[in-house]
């Protein structure tokens, strides 16, 4: 599903996203139980991690925001202004981004969470959907040899931890994220970490390594 299908769902659930607010904890607007809501907040755990993500270079890419006046204004909405400059995903896939904050449609059977990202400089800003972000040097020399076997497990249909195939290959993966160095080495092996108490990548919008992937 497009991202702009699933902005226009969470738009129509909450007929206003000025529920997103700027502190870290969770902040939904008043509802019955049966009534889904869309709740914004900060993820420490992502936001953490520093500037480690990409906007893919798709035909389906959500809107990039340009000048820190509209970073601010999507912290509180999710598009500034019909007016607002934009620029092409293609001429950011330098640019490195953080995941700022969360929007997730609760109380809603189908529905992904999208993400605030901004570059460091906040120059560049944009809500996305997991499929419209990578992991920055997920396609490195350095990582090939993590992101083959990922990527084996990825591609199959169930891609549980639990069956011999996928387990031998999340253990190849393990293998060539030791030979990693610095930070690099321990986000990954964090990540692979967490990727395997999850038991599955179908366990999406959580571990950033596994963004892109999917």
């Amino acid at each position: 599903m497009k991202f702009q299908k699933l902005i226009a769902g969470a738009i129509l659930l909450t007929g206003s996203l000025a529920v997103l607010s700027v502190v870290p904890q969770s902040v939904s607007a008043t509802s019955t139980e049966s009534t889904p809501v869309a709740v914004g907040k900060n993820k420490a755990s992502f936001t953490k991690e520093g500037y480690i993500m990409r906007i893919l270079n798709d035909k389906d890419a959500s809107k990039i925001y340009v000048g820190k006046s509209n970073y601010k204004k999507l912290v509180k909405n999710i598009t500034p202004s019909k007016k607002a400059k934009t620029i092409s995903p293609k001429k950011v896939q330098k640019v490195k981004f953080r995941i700022e904050k969360v929007l997730n449609v609760k109380g809603r059977g189908a529905g992904a969470p999208v993400y605030l990202v901004a570059s460091k400089d906040k120059k560049y800003s944009s809500w996305t959907t997991q499929s419209g972000l990578q992991y920055y040097y997920l396609n490195s020399k350095a990582m090939k040899n993590v992101k083959k076997p990922l990527m084996r497990i990825a591609n199959r249909l169930n891609t549980s931890l639990k069956k011999a195939n996928n387990k031998r290959d999340f253990n190849a993966a393990m293998k060539a994220a030791k030979k990693l160095h610095g930070n690099q080495r321990k986000f990954v092996l964090r990540s692979l970490k967490q990727l395997k108490k999850d038991g599955s990548m179908n366990v999406g919008g959580t571990n950033l390594l596994i963004f892109g992937l999917q």
